[in-house]
């Protein structure tokens, strides 16, 4: 096993322990602030214990997601200094506005949100979630575009070795990051919708206090669900006749399709000359199905939910109940498949036609180096994701209590967590 094989693997685990908690986040703070704009001007108390539940979780899987994005820039240091240098222009903007205005934003307001309960008015709380969706989103977006440009780089030129921007609004509106985008909003939202909807169940079935508020949230998280899954179908189809267009040998690999295979590798050797620019077939290809597959699993599932939820009957079908606390885990099975799709369908390069990962890596790495910096990592990660399974574990398995009780168990909570945060 050779030094660049160990830097890809790091990569590898860094991203995808990292990209576990992201799509989490994304979904569960914007269902937090629909909970809350319900409770505000509907009046319903069931909503705003639902906002106060449900957003102490988002703070747990927040913080530790953060945890886990500032580790990966160190790697991408260590590992990949070639490439930091090579797109360091283009990707300097994009991530510095993401790490000085989109964090503080989300951070700023949303410890704003925790600690003003009951101290500023309905609607100016109201607007603390929905400015750290805000920060959220935007992040998630500064994020893509730098990604999305690696998948296809648009509005550059090579001077000197390095790309350089020269079209702004190109890369704005790059055609794979404004697809990638209505992805990942709908796979975050199929993440959170079914996350609120398997611990709903669990306390459904359990027959927890405050069975209203965990019914409501099983609603509001079927039609959540049923909704991402129809956008995520929808825009699939785009990505995936986009993938054809820049990408082809990404899409032979993800349909397997053996037969032209060989045509386009004979292609890119002429194009960019001698190399194996076939990708690792059985994680491309088995990434789409089980991405796919579960997608619409999970789409039928919410419909069927969603039927089930007129005149309650859900409650009476104790069968269904049981069947979403497993669900909880697909999403997150779906959405690691997809990126796995993603990055390794599009090797051999890092940067699509421009820059090839054996091009990329650091030249003072060694293969010592690597292995004590995966092992680290490797601990590090673990430990975090047990951390943060254990603490939403502990969160969530507590129940709703009377108005009074509820109010003071969640200030307690909220408190502490505001102190760590």
């Amino acid at each position: 096993m050779d030094t660049l094989l160990l830097a890809r693997w790091q990569s590898g685990l860094t991203l995808v322990y990292h990209f576990l908690f992201v799509p989490l986040t994304l979904g569960l703070v914007l269902l937090v602030a629909l909970m809350e704009t319900i409770y505000v001007y509907s009046g319903n108390e069931n909503y705003k214990h639902m906002a106060r539940f449900w957003g102490q979780l988002y703070i747990i899987n927040y913080a530790l997601g953060f945890l886990t994005g500032l580790l990966q820039e160190f790697q991408f240091g260590m590992s990949w200094s070639v490439f930091s240098d090579v797109v360091g222009n283009i990707f300097g903007i994009p991530l510095a506005i993401e790490t000085v205005l989109a964090f503080f934003l989300d951070a700023t307001f949303f410890g704003m949100w925790l600690a003003s309960w009951n101290i500023v008015s309905k609607k100016m709380h109201l607007s603390f979630i929905w400015l750290t969706a805000l920060g959220v989103y935007s992040s998630a977006i500064l994020i893509l575009i730098a990604n999305d440009f690696m998948q296809q780089p648009v509005g550059y030129e090579i001077q000197k070795g390095v790309l350089v921007l020269t079209n702004v609004s190109a890369l704005l509106s790059n055609p794979n990051f404004l697809i990638a985008l209505g992805h990942v909003i709908s796979g975050g939202l199929i993440t959170g919708a079914f996350f609120v909807t398997s611990i709903s169940a669990w306390h459904l079935l359990k027959r927890s206090k405050g069975r209203e508020v965990f019914l409501s949230s099983l609603r509001l998280g079927l039609l959540a669900g049923l909704i991402g899954c129809i956008g995520i179908i929808l825009v699939g189809k785009f990505q995936i006749d986009h993938v054809g267009e820049v990408q082809p040998m990404k899409q032979a690999a993800m349909f397997g399709k053996m037969s032209a295979i060989p045509t386009l590798q004979a292609h890119y050797v002429q194009q960019y000359g001698p190399g194996n620019y076939i990708p690792f077939i059985p994680v491309v290809e088995g990434g789409f199905y089980i991405m796919v597959s579960i997608g619409l699993f999970l789409g039928l599932i919410a419909l069927l939910g969603c039927l089930l939820l007129i005149k309650n009957a859900i409650l009476r079908q104790r069968w269904f109940l049981r069947l979403l606390l497993p669900l909880i885990v697909l999403p997150y099975l779906a959405n690691i498949s997809g990126w796995l799709l993603r990055e390794m369908g599009r090797q051999p390069w890092v940067i699509q036609g421009v820059l090839k990962t054996t091009d990329a890596l650091s030249p003072a790495l060694n293969f010592s180096t690597i292995v004590i910096s995966l092992t680290a990592f490797t601990i590090v990660y673990v430990a975090l994701s047990a951390i943060d399974g254990l603490l939403l574990m502990r969160y969530a398995r507590r129940g709703i209590g009377d108005s009074t009780e509820q109010d003071a168990q969640l200030e307690q909570a909220q408190d502490s967590a505001f102190i760590a945060y």
